[in-house]
Formats: C-alpha cells, structure tokens, sequence
C-alpha cells in the first residue's frame, strides 16, 4: 500500500494557503493580512504565557491587532518538524511509564538532551502527535519512542513534515522495524503478519505495535519493583533478601513475557511462542497490561503463592487452552468469558466461588470440551445444559451436595470425576442413560445413601454385556462387564 501523507485540516477556513503537493504552509511574510503588521517572531510558548493572557493583563481593551495574531496563530501549522521543538528546561515533572512529562496541563516528550516537542493523544491513531500551544488542532507528526524509550522521533511516513528532521535512518520500510520487534520471526511469518494484521495504513499499524512494546517494556519494568513489603499471608514483613528475591522472580516472569511478546524462544517455552508455560513463584499480583498477547493460545500458569488480581488474563483473549492453579481469585475471574476460543478451562485450587450469575456466565461457554474446577469451594454447581461438546468434567473436593444440572444429558461426556463431595443422592436421570454409552462416573467418597447405592447396584447388574456405562461408588467396585475372547476352536474365531 503506498504511503499516505497524513491530511492537515486548518483550524479555519479564512487562511488556507495550500502548495500543489497538498501540505500547508503559513502565510508567507511578503503578503501578510492586512490586520496583521510584521512582528518577530514570539519565544516558545512553553516559556511565555499565551498571547491572549499577555494581553489581558498590559491592556484589557479589545483589540483588533489582537484578534487578528490570535486568528491566525489558531490556524497557521508549522512547516518543519524543527518548529515544533522547544528548548529543554529542568522542571517539566518526572517521565511517567509511557515517557512522556507534564508541564502546565500540557505532555512533552524529549526528542533530544536538548529539546522537548509538545504531544497529544490522536483520536483515530491511539498514539502521540506533535503540536505547538497555539494549535487549535495537531497538525505534527504521529511520534514514536526509540527502542530505550528515551528519545522520540517523528514516525516515518511519505509526508515531508512527518519524516521532519529526523534522520534518514528513521524512515525505515515496514519490514526493518518489524524485524526490530521480532528478530527471531521468520521472513514468512512477518510477510504474514504486514498482510493479515497490519491492515489500513501499514506505518501507523506498525507504529502502534511499537508503543504497544514501549508500554509493555515499562508496564514490566514498574511492575518488577512493586515487591510487596509484608507477605500476603502470614502478614509478616518481608526481609531484605526476601524482596531482592521476589524481585528476581518478577523480573525473570517479565523477561519470559517480554519475550513471548517478541515471538521468541525461550527457556520455559522452546519451541513455539503460541504457548506460554510457567511456574510462578511470586508474592502480590501480576502484572495489569495494556499490551496484545492474543498470539498466545495456550497459557498455563501454576503459582506458588496466592496472587489474587485476575486483571492480567486481559492481555490473552485468543487462548484456547487455559490452565491455572495455585491462584487465589475468590471469584470466577471474568476475564475468561472474553477468550471466545476457549475449549478446555483448568482453574485447580484457585480458591473460586460461584454465583448465580457466574454459573449462567460460564454456562455460556459452550465449546468446551474440558471443564476442570477441582478444589475450589464452588458453594454451588455448574450449568452444563449448553456444553454440548463436553467430554471431561472435574469436581472433585468442591464441597458439592447436588450434581450439577445437565451432567446426565451430555451424550459427549465420558468422564465425570465428583470423587470427594457432600453429594447424598443421585437423581433419576442417571438411571436412565443408555448402558451403551460410554461415560465414566466417580461418585467414590460421597455419603450416599442406601436407596441409592442401591439403586445403582440394581441398575449395573441389569447392564447388558455389552454395557459401557461405569459408576463407581464405595463399597464394591463396580465394573464394566468385559466379553472375553478366546482364540481356539471353540471361540468362532479362526486362527491363522
């Protein structure tokens, strides 16, 4: 696609001076407005009150000259990437996650040791753009970060006021800067990526990959710092080499997550970046991110200690295949039901209550083909009515009395484990599955009662032969008939 210079829309319509290859340009000094007297040109606004403020204090009487600078520093954009830089000065505030500093209400970021650049947030990109104060709307360049965050450049585009005067370097094609945020991808697998998504404008689509990557960078790098000073269990504080400990573990998870990012190998995860498998040894909470993990269609995550914040499975809604353990959610985290893929969901020991809404929310996930939510204390049952494709389902040490609705319907499901519940009585619909279908029941370790114990003696010994229905419960195992075969003259099987 070829590059677009991006359009610059004046703030009015009375002063539009336009050259021939579309880029505006301030009205030139030989034929200024005729309200408008030739005056040098005023310091940077970072420095200097506005004019109108200037104004109203040295003479509170309307003026036409006023209006008339007013009129058209509202509408006049610079020419060069250079009129945009101010000089640097020591108090513009500390530099936030993002790289980006704070004066008077206004965001600078630093271009140089030297000089800073006015930015705004644009609306239809997401990123920075360059401005000056007087600018009723930005009319700069799209800005970007350097790989260490701390110079920004103009965003190489085909318009000559965003390539600016940044160096040439600068204006690398697609395919350079892609390779710059995934070194180890392959040709065809980033020839892949600039066709499929990177849609639209294929800088800024880069561009926004590469922010993504500088607030993920710092995202992680806060994050690693944030050790808690007591442990979130026993209270008690943490000693020196404690936190020096805690914040070795962060900062090894933020590697891995830095580099699954970048789509590379890694220790924990050699051979394909769509799997993210890791053992957590972490005190507090994950990290909150804002960037793009949605390449990852595994995640498997096992922690040593309670984290309780679910927030971080946000960045992951391409996941297929979920397994957590070890975690201490309280609730069912409703960042699951973002991941419209997923089709085996693990959530082992992770402290988890349902409630009636997250009943009817996980009811609704209706491809899966493995539910496993042992060892939480569930308080109620799942829905399994609409989980029509589901062939394994794990309850065990959930603190059920009642088995959960539909558990009997699902001519998918061939193994249910409820072993070590407060379940008393299987209802009718178990009696009436087809001894034909094959389905694996574990009921052992429930105070069941007689009548039903009885019930299920009655039913497996009235199986056919043939029977694949198995139901254990205590007592006597009760198994599936087997029809054994002989190979001899009396079997009706002829030998070779």
């Amino acid at each position: 696609m070829a590059d677009k210079s991006p359009r610059i829309k004046p703030g009015s319509s009375k002063i539009n001076d336009s050259a021939a290859d579309g880029s505006h340009r301030v009205p030139r000094g030989d034929s200024p407005p005729s309200a408008l007297p030739h005056r040098p040109d005023p310091l940077p606004s970072l420095f200097l009150p506005d004019p109108v403020t200037t104004a109203q204090i040295t003479d509170p009487r309307p003026s036409v000259e006023l209006f008339a600078i007013n009129e058209v520093a509202g509408v006049a954009s610079p020419t060069s990437f250079a009129d945009y830089r101010v000089p640097a000065r020591k108090n513009l505030g500390e530099v936030d996650a993002q790289g980006v500093r704070e004066f008077k209400h206004r965001q600078y970021v630093a271009v140089s040791d030297d000089h800073f650049v006015q930015v705004v947030r644009d609306a239809e990109s997401g990123l920075f753009r360059a401005t000056v104060a007087r600018e009723l709307k930005a009319s700069g360049p799209l800005m970007e970060p350097d790989a260490e965050g701390r110079y920004w450049h103009p965003i190489a585009s085909g318009s000559p006021l965003d390539r600016g005067d940044a160096p040439s370097g600068l204006a690398r094609s697609v395919d350079e800067r892609l390779a710059t945020l995934f070194p180890t991808m392959a040709q065809d697998a980033r020839t892949s990526m600039h066709r499929e998504r990177l849609t639209g404008d294929p800088l800024l689509a880069v561009a926004r990959l590469e922010a993504q990557h500088f607030t993920l960078v710092k995202d992680l790098g806060a994050w690693t710092g944030q050790v808690p000073s007591r442990h979130p269990v026993t209270g008690l504080p943490l000693t020196n080499t404690e936190i020096a400990a805690q914040t070795a573990s962060r900062e090894r998870f933020a590697q891995e997550l830095r580099d699954n990012w970048s789509r590379k190998a890694t220790s924990a995860n050699p051979y394909t970046p769509s799997t993210l498998d890791y053992d957590l040894d972490v005190l507090g909470s994950l990290p909150r991110l804002s960037a793009d993990f949605s390449h990852v269609r595994e995640l498997s995550l096992t922690s040593t200690a309670p984290l309780e914040d679910s927030a971080f499975l946000a960045s992951f809604p391409g996941v297929r295949y979920l397994t957590l353990s070890g975690f201490a959610f309280k609730s069912f985290p409703a960042e699951v039901y973002q991941m419209r893929e997923l089709v085996t969901l693990t959530l082992d020991n992770c402290d988890i209550r349902l409630s009636e809404a997250s009943v009817e929310g996980l009811a609704h996930i209706e491809q899966l083909i493995l539910l496993d939510l042992s060892n939480n204390p569930l308080g109620l049952s799942p829905d399994l009515r609409f989980m029509r494709r589901l062939d394994s389902l794990y309850l065990s040490d959930t603190g059920l009395n009642e088995v959960p609705v539909g558990l009997f319907e699902s001519e998918s499901l061939a193994f249910a484990d409820l072993r070590n519940n407060e379940i008393a009585h299987l209802p009718d619909e178990l009696f009436e599955v087809p001894d034909l279908r094959q389905v694996n029941f574990n009921f052992r370790n429930n105070p069941l009662d007689e009548a039903t114990l009885q019930r299920v003696s009655v039913y497996m010994e009235a199986a056919g032969l043939d029977s694949k229905v198995l139901i254990q419960v205590d007592g006597e195992v009760q198994m599936q008939p087997q029809i054994a075969a002989f190979e001899g003259e009396d079997s009706g099987v002829e030998s070779s």
